[in-house]
């Protein structure tokens, strides 16, 4: 009798864990975000407005950015300094860069 408890428990218990293991693998198991960027190349949201050779010439630009209340991140990559911003800002940033450029 005390076989039949012992293999009652343990079949219990590969079914508690199967199913814990089930719910688990449901909520956590199949990673659907993007492979990560190794090369640095993906900077998640920001867009690329311009990019400029110069520090000098990219804090220029930022500031012009800043004053017109657009948010910037200034990159280094490449030998370029980039200038990020936001998708929604892209349009106005790039329209401002351009009128300046005029």
């Amino acid at each position: 009798m005390g076989g039949v408890t012992a293999l009652t428990t343990f079949l219990l218990m590969v079914i508690v864990f199967g199913l814990l293991g089930l719910v688990l693998f449901w909520a956590f198991g199949i990673d659907r975000r993007a492979v990560p960027d190794y090369t640095g190349d993906d900077f998640g949201l920001l867009t690329e407005v311009s990019a400029v050779p110069t520090p000098e010439a990219a804090d220029v630009l930022a500031r012009r950015l800043r004053a017109a209340r657009i948010k910037v991140t200034v990159v280094r990559r490449g030998g370029l300094h980039r200038l990020m911003v936001f998708p929604a800002d892209a349009p106005d940033a790039k329209l401002l860069l351009r009128a300046e450029h005029s």
